[in-house]
């Protein structure tokens, strides 16, 4: 999903988030001990999260985007950060089908592209396709846990105006955790960034190794 805005008032609010994105990819090296293998970043637009990632991991990462936009995007953001990581960039719609094997990524992450999905139950249920078994995934529209509070409050507010205006309201906790009830997930939680937040804002997904026996 493109995140590249067209006026200047949508630009401006746009770069007001770049500070989150080292600290969100911080959280998930963190949080799922992310340190080699397959990463996977859905609905790249910019390329700042898989690069964040690329930064501070070994892992290859695939940027993918419905948008070629998109993609030109991400190059740029992979060339200026000088990263050496394998990298691809990939054209496809997480909604219909992702051009990878089952069992394809140890991790994958799409951040503010699910509340754009036409179908949002086929998108989580092919994350969850080509997810490995053991493998983690992280779908929504958080900041993230370690953004300051007062940051977290300005950035929320930004991005709740810009939303509205695209016609975009975003689903709630409980229609998160619908989707992927939908999507014959049954090993996840719905995440929240902050203590104070009402409702989740992530699917946390978690494809466990089948027992034999």
């Amino acid at each position: 999903m493109l995140n590249i805005n067209d006026n200047e008032e949508e630009k401006s609010s746009y770069h007001s988030l770049l500070p989150i994105y080292p600290l969100l990819a911080q959280q998930c090296v963190d949080d799922y001990r992310l340190e080699n293998g397959i990463c996977i970043d859905i609905g790249t637009g910019n390329g700042y999260m898989g690069t964040e990632i690329a930064k501070i991991t070994h892992m290859s990462i695939f940027y993918v985007d419905i948008e070629p936009k998109g993609l030109e995007f991400a190059r740029h953001t992979v060339e200026e950060a000088n990263i050496d990581n394998e990298v691809s960039f990939v054209e496809a719609d997480v909604c219909r089908q992702l051009p990878f094997k089952d069992n394809f990524a140890d991790f994958i992450i799409s951040r503010g592209s699910l509340w754009f999905w036409e179908d949002r139950v086929k998108g989580i249920a092919e994350v969850y396709r080509v997810l490995k078994m053991g493998g983690k995934a992280l779908i929504g529209g958080g900041l993230g846990r370690y953004l300051p509070g007062s940051m977290r409050a300005r950035l929320m507010e930004g991005r709740k105006n810009m939303l509205e205006k695209k016609g975009v309201k975003k689903p709630s906790g409980k229609e998160l955790q619908d989707m992927a009830l939908q999507a014959g997930i049954l090993s996840f939680k719905i995440l929240r960034d902050s203590p104070e937040q009402k409702t989740g804002t992530w699917i946390e997904i978690h494809k466990y190794v089948e027992k034999v026996g």
